[in-house]
């Protein structure tokens, strides 16, 4: 049946350019219902008045006011049962399915890996040879004898756009990260949460599993945030761990550089970063307690931490009208710069002081877990050893830039 009051769930949205026609590609972070749906640009309004307040037929009417455009309500019913069948509907069919899901998530031995046999090899011989690739072309004996800054290694930026475009820049940073990645006995990674809340920590007790196997989540620790943060809201949007993919690609490289070892992690998904920019006294209080235990951890000396974070997200595919030139391009990369400096700067207040004055123009969407890894590892110094601007449309007029940097105390 189709749904009378329908509202999109958080989605993955990009504009993309399919057979000639631009679409807006719609794509579940859970994978509910496999690769999600794409609609025709004409549609879009549509999508953006389903949010639950509007029957079918308000839907027709704000379609028309806004657009000129007369739908027929067998157009507008269509839309809605393909979002329905696809699990992008918030709606008891969705949380149902929810459900479901959760009860096996958790009751399994590891989370398994999302993206082997599609982002990189599932067969373990063939994605160490990948990865010897990778580190390879990046001449890592170089990599190991051009250090960072004086000090330890305590934490690092690594990327999580697939490996297919950003595999240089992770090579750079976690080949020259090997000695303290070995030497670690555990790693929190904090990773974006492409469809979280702003301001939420979502925490999993699952292990995390790469084609070498499990990477043990250190329970007793998660049990101490979910203390602190509040049960129900440390696992409130656990399902995002399914299929999110910013840990994983970290995690893969993180178990690559380990030589195969089963580093002990703590894998947290951070929604936006809004709530983080106030002062410690507001909404987001317990999460500031939590980060408080993670910065006792990293401060012992056995842990290593890890933002899994992109920079700057900009041009069509993201909304924006027009494709990017090469001015555009290097009016990014001096964004970038700017912002990698303040996160560089070896003090919190500094990124904090930099993203409220900016705004988030570029739409930096690894901002919380980098925000957060500064705040928890306090007074060190970071050095960007990687960036680089990977096209995000056949034409390059659309890109994502990532970055690799290292933190030394």
């Amino acid at each position: 049946m189709t749904e009378n009051h329908p509202k999109l769930r958080p989605l993955n949205v990009q504009w993309v350019d399919w057979e000639g026609r631009t679409m807006v590609s719609l794509q579940d972070p859970l994978r509910l219902g496999g690769s999600g749906i794409m609609v025709p640009e004409v549609m879009a309004q549509l999508l953006a008045l389903s949010d639950g307040t509007r029957n079918l037929d308000e839907l027709r009417q704000g379609f028309s006011l806004r657009t000129g455009v007369d739908l027929l309500p067998s157009q507008v019913e269509s839309l809605v049962q393909a979002l329905d069948e696809a699990y992008l509907l918030d709606n008891p069919r969705f949380r149902q399915a929810l459900d479901r899901v959760m009860a096996s998530y958790r009751e399994g031995l590891f989370r398994a890996p999302a993206l082997a046999g599609g982002g990189y090899p599932a067969d373990p011989k063939e994605l160490r040879t990948t990865m010897d690739r990778y580190s390879e072309q990046t001449d890592p004996e170089g990599l190991l004898t051009d250090r960072a800054l004086d000090g330890t290694l305590v934490g690092l930026i690594s990327p999580h756009i697939d490996y297919t475009r950003g595999w240089r820049t992770y090579a750079e940073t976690w080949c020259r990260a090997q000695p303290e990645v070995k030497a670690a006995q555990r790693i929190i990674i904090l990773g974006t949460d492409h469809a979280g809340h702003p301001g939420s920590l979502t925490l999993t007790r699952q292990n995390y599993a790469t084609p070498w196997g499990p990477l043990p989540t250190d329970t007793r620790v998660v049990d101490q945030l979910a203390s602190i943060l509040g049960e129900e809201q440390a696992f409130a949007e656990e399902a995002h761990h399914i299929g999110e993919h910013s840990i994983e690609l970290a995690a893969v490289w993180l178990h690559y550089i380990a030589g195969g070892k089963p580093k002990t992690l703590i894998p947290i998904l951070c929604g936006g970063p809004e709530p983080f920019l106030e002062p410690r006294d507001g909404a987001a209080t317990a999460a500031w307690d939590a980060v408080d235990l993670l910065a006792e951890l990293a401060a012992s000396g056995d842990t290593l931490v890890v933002a899994a974070a992109d920079i700057s997200h900009v041009g069509p595919t993201f909304g924006d009208e027009s494709p990017l030139d090469d001015a555009a391009k290097e009016h990014i990369r001096s964004s970038d710069r700017s912002w990698l400096e303040a996160a560089c700067a070896g003090e919190s207040a500094r990124l904090r002081d930099h993203m409220t004055q900016n705004g988030d123009p570029t739409r930096i969407c690894g901002a919380a877990p980098i925000y957060l890894m500064s705040c928890i590892l306090g007074e060190v110094q970071g050095r960007v050893v990687s960036y680089d601007q990977c096209p995000a449309d056949e034409s390059f007029g659309s890109l994502v830039s990532v970055a690799g940097v290292l933190y030394n105390r």
